[in-house]
């Protein structure tokens, strides 16, 4: 990258985290380049998020494992899936396809499991831990309700009314701090320990 490039970056950067930092939250619905809201890619088997995680009820970390334990939410290995389906064969000929296209994976991948493409990617200068978030913090709703641990539909939609996944949130900066600031407002007025990160940049960027 040459100097002028840099010299533009830099203030790009500072343009748009100024005004959130100050706490400006009524900014344009602008998409800015490399958000990837919307982005759903086709997956080698099409999993239904609506029947596992929607009329199965299946929890996300039976599949996502380790997100209340770490960092990062694994994909599901296929170890997982055969827990299933090596009884369960489907209804439907679309499903006996996908369980087919997955029995084979099981049989003839040696373990390497479906190559599934990852929907939710944070930027590799962000720093995110799902454990912080799943099990350690607090969340308070709207009304005012208290629970323990964020539910993973407030960043990645409710997935138990999706198909094949995609991204539905921005997943911004100011997205995160917005959703810190309200969360701060809460505790405060709930008489709560108000421990959210806003102004401390190392918290994500690391």
């Amino acid at each position: 990258m040459n100097a002028k490039l840099a010299v533009l970056f830099f203030f790009l950067t500072i343009g748009m985290a100024v005004p959130i930092l100050l706490g400006v939250r009524e900014v344009a619905d602008v998409q800015l380049p490399n958000l990837h809201t919307g982005y759903q890619p086709e997956q080698p088997i099409p999993y239904s998020h609506r029947l596992h995680a929607g009329v199965l009820n299946i929890d996300c970390q039976y599949c996502h494992t380790g997100a209340d334990e770490g960092r990062h939410a694994a994909l599901p290995t296929l170890d997982t899936c055969w827990n299933c389906h090596k009884t369960v064969k489907g209804r439907t000929a679309s499903a006996k396809e996908s369980i087919t296209l997955l029995e084979q994976a099981y049989n003839n991948g040696m373990g390497e499991g479906v190559a599934w493409k990852r929907v939710h990617n944070n930027a590799d200068f962000v720093y995110f831990n799902h454990q912080a978030h799943v099990r350690i913090a607090q969340f308070i709703d709207a009304d005012g309700n208290v629970t323990d641990g964020i539910d993973c539909a407030q960043c990645h939609g409710d997935m138990a009314k999706e198909g094949v996944a995609r991204q539905k949130e921005q997943l911004t900066m100011g997205f995160c701090i917005n959703c810190h600031r309200d969360q701060n407002e809460r505790h405060e007025a709930a008489k709560l320990p108000a421990r959210a990160p806003v102004n401390a940049c190392d918290a994500c960027h690391r």
